[in-house]
């Protein structure tokens, strides 16, 4: 905290890609402080009681995870809140083609149907957004749906126009800043109902909790899931960066990922076709998060070696099931709709090849940066704990089969990633999925401390990564810096 303060930390690489510095630092306000106050005693809280019971009750876990998930609202609302400027920055972030182009994208949409219909047509045109060009349409019946749910919400147009307002800012002013960010054309309503949107889109992201409890309690239990999901809400990337669409993204991967652990552990048909669908709404957001479907084989590895045949033979039948269903319901996407993943996908590739080739971003320099930018947006105290249970665990060879595939396959993916040159800058962002479960391996060591240590180190971890996302989004912009 002290070396970014003092602007000893490289925040990117110039001429490439780096992170804006805010002229004037943001101080949190008196209601983001009791929000964030609020989230970390809810955590302490949380702490105190797994404390007391050493393997929680479904139902005292249901409590302590809702407790959870209100404590991690709070504290992305609490940091929002304290930024007095982002509810104007935000809207043009939504709004902006430069940032991500979506919103301008579902103006243009007659329905649904268009956003597939029209999908081939955005990648290969030089007009459309690169981030549109680069992504499926998950983002943008997203955008497309909010907004029409927001046009009939009470009162919501008026807070928009309010908000701006209180910038000094009139939605016709900002209509005219706007007009030099996107080539969608847009009205005064879109402009004011931009500003919900970016305010919806910073908190979702807060949602991470529940597939992170997931993926804890089944990879190992229950208080291991709690702490986990403890863990997740408070990485600084999750809190900074908004409003982003990364966010509902790691949301939808995580729980992808949390349907098909649960299809490892329990070999029951029905839940590989959940996963299968779950990676089909997963792959309708981004295609980035392909790279799951990696990480899925590589944790299968162990536990189908330790499967006996009949065993064996189950989770075969579900691995067929949930096959069949991914093709065909990409088959009824190709036919209905003229949409069909495999050909989007590795169009979206190249044009995403070019777009780095013309930001001249080096494959050399950005390998050894991404791994920082990933660790630092992670939290520099998460991050470390984090190398060190991992290598730990790995050493002493102690964890079931299926949280050490779920490792062996978060390393698989990162080396992958980090070698493949497909991202060059952005990593503390578009990474963020990969954040929470890096958290798990520190969330099993966390859990297993004694009674005299366990609250302590778990208080501290918190707010330690709870005043580095202050730090971090006090000192730089956290919208794309267009």
């Amino acid at each position: 905290m002290v070396l970014l303060w003092l602007d000893w930390l490289p925040l990117g690489v110039p001429g490439q890609w780096e992170w804006r510095r805010r002229a004037v630092a943001v101080l949190p306000s008196l209601a983001a402080a009791v929000a964030v106050g609020a989230a970390i005693g809810a955590g302490v809280l949380v702490l105190a009681k797994l404390r007391s019971d050493r393997q929680p009750t479904r139902r005292t876990a249901a409590v302590l995870l809702a407790a959870i998930l209100v404590a991690s609202l709070l504290a992305a609302v609490g940091l929002t809140a304290s930024d007095p400027g982002l509810w104007a920055s935000g809207a043009l972030a939504i709004i902006s083609d430069t940032s991500m182009g979506y919103y301008g994208q579902a103006l243009s949409l007659s329905g649904v149907s268009d956003a597939f219909s029209y999908h081939a047509e955005r990648v290969a045109s030089s007009r459309v957004p690169d981030r549109v060009r680069t992504h499926p349409p998950g983002p943008i019946i997203f955008f497309y749906l909010l907004r029409q749910w927001l046009e009939y919400a009470p009162g919501v147009i008026d807070w928009g126009e309010t908000a701006l307002a209180q910038r000094g800012i009139s939605p016709a002013q900002f209509h005219g800043i706007a007009r030099g960010l996107t080539q969608a054309p847009i009205s005064r309503r879109d402009v004011a109902l931009a500003v919900p949107i970016a305010f919806i889109l910073s908190v979702l992201g807060a949602a991470v909790v529940l597939p992170a409890y997931g993926i804890g309690t089944v990879a190992f239990d229950r208080r291991t899931g709690l702490i986990a999901a403890l863990l997740a809400g408070t990485v600084p990337s999750l809190l900074h960066f908004v409003p982003s669409i990364d966010g509902i993204g790691m949301v939808l991967a995580l729980t992808y990922l949390w349907l098909w652990m649960l299809a490892l552990r329990r070999g029951e048909v029905w839940l590989y076709i959940l996963a299968a669908l779950g990676a089909t709404v997963m792959l309708l957001w981004s295609f980035g998060y392909a790279i799951l479907l990696v990480m899925a084989v590589v944790m299968a590895i162990p536990v189908w070696g330790q499967a006996y045949p009949d065993e064996m033979s189950r989770h075969l039948r579900g691995v067929a099931w949930g096959i069949l269903v991914f093709a065909v319901v990409h088959q009824l996407l190709s036919s209905g709709l003229e949409y069909n993943i495999f050909t989007a996908l590795p169009a979206s590739v190249a044009v995403h090849r070019q777009v780095l080739a013309a930001a001249g971003r080096s494959y050399w320099l950005w390998l050894p940066m991404n791994l920082y930018d990933f660790l630092m947006f992670m939290g520099p105290a998460l991050a470390t704990m984090s190398v060190a249970a991992i290598c730990n665990g790995l050493k002493q060879q102690r964890w079931p089969a299926l949280p050490q595939g779920l490792v062996m396959g978060l390393l698989v993916i990162v080396a992958l990633l980090l070698l493949s040159g497909s991202t060059r800058g952005e990593v503390g962002r578009i990474w963020v999925f990969l954040m929470p479960l890096a958290a798990l391996p520190v969330a099993y060591y966390v859990a297993r401390l004694s009674d005299s240590r366990f609250v302590w180190v778990g208080a501290a971890l918190i707010g330690l990564q709870v005043c580095f996302a202050i730090v971090l989004h006090a000192t730089l912009v956290p919208v794309y810096p267009f």
